[in-house]
């Protein structure tokens, strides 16, 4: 439903799993496919978090950060859905299959490819305007000033989306990308996930 809205939106989806993709509240977490400890664990903090409001987690199923906020789900009871960039006859990376099969009985698997589509390199930058179009929010953990990560939060900044960034010291490179873009005003800073419960409105109202 929310992909409706982005005019550049996929035209055919293949799912396999049982989450609610039109749920209430849907986030998707991204970053670098290099995380350091830091990273690994500001992740699972955040989606541990989380967990209490029952979202639905989204990322795209790469090394470093994504799994670990698959993974982070998981362990926390949370639904959450991989957006892949090739068809489902197949998991890459393949070092990710067991996560996967996981995650098709507590979230599930999105595609725009058929699986007789062949794996390219060209269908991952593609893959993340669905990532940026089907949360309420992204949210940037750990990410150089380039990659597929940054590229997400301002996919999701076209969309009108929230976005979000936990902020690094100015030496980290694996920072830069988050700093850049709170620095630019593409993404809100961060540190915990109070901070985005309060932005997104989404904290229980007491009289």
């Amino acid at each position: 439903q929310r992909l409706k809205n982005c005019n550049d939106s996929p035209v055919l989806l293949y799912y396999k799993g049982n989450a609610d993709l039109n749920t209430e509240k849907i986030i998707g977490i991204v970053g670098t496919r290099k995380a350091t400890t830091y990273g690994k664990e500001v992740t699972k903090k955040l989606v541990s978090e989380l967990a209490l409001q029952g979202v639905l987690i989204v990322s795209g199923l790469a090394y470093g950060i994504d799994v670990a906020a698959h993974n982070a789900a998981i362990e926390n009871n949370l639904n959450t859905v991989g957006i892949l960039g090739h068809g489902l006859n197949t998991i890459y990376p393949e070092q990710h299959k067991g996560v996967a099969k996981k995650m098709i009985e507590q979230g599930g698997l999105v595609t725009e490819y058929k699986s007789t589509d062949k794996m390219h390199p060209s269908n991952f930058p593609n893959r993340n305007r669905i990532v940026a179009g089907m949360c309420d929010a992204v949210v940037v953990v750990e990410s150089g000033v380039k990659g597929g990560a940054v590229l997400t939060a301002n996919i999701a900044n076209s969309y009108n989306k929230d976005v979000f960034a936990f902020p690094g010291k100015s030496t980290d490179k694996l920072s830069a990308g988050c700093n850049f873009l709170i620095k630019t005003y593409k993404a809100k800073m961060i540190e915990n996930a109070n901070d985005l419960l309060m932005e997104m409105n989404w904290l229980p109202h007491t009289n």
